[in-house]
């Protein structure tokens, strides 16, 4: 009888036990199921947070090389404003000297018509 009910009592705790570690594994397999989900809704949205933050990223980019590009822009038409100023400085100046030459060939030539009569 004592046999019979330490064999009955081991049954007994071996069931319990057993019967824990399925409840154990049940409720593990629930959470991984919850963490399966969890993961997957956080790698859909993941791309489009990122994409957000790229975008936001180029659209600033595109607006510095913009912005640099103007401003490279603005420096090269000033430049090329400036050369032309330069340009017709100097030919004013060239046209200034011919037409001084021009005065002092034609008063040497006034001259020595004057001198020949």
């Amino acid at each position: 009888m004592v046999k019979l009910m330490v064999i009955s009592l081991d049954i007994i705790i071996s069931s319990i036990i057993s019967a824990v570690a399925v409840i154990v594994a049940f409720v593990s397999l629930l959470e991984g199921r919850k963490r399966t989900k969890l993961l997957e809704t956080m790698i859909k949205t993941l791309p489009y947070t990122i994409r957000r933050k790229r975008e936001k990223r180029t659209s600033n980019r595109k607006l510095n090389t913009d912005t640099a590009l103007s401003k490279a822009r603005a420096d090269d038409i000033k430049r090329m404003k400036l050369e032309l100023e330069k340009e017709k400085l100097q030919w004013q100046k060239n046209k200034d000297i011919a037409k001084g030459l021009a005065w002092i060939i034609d008063k040497l030539d006034s001259d020595e018509e004057e001198e020949d009569e």
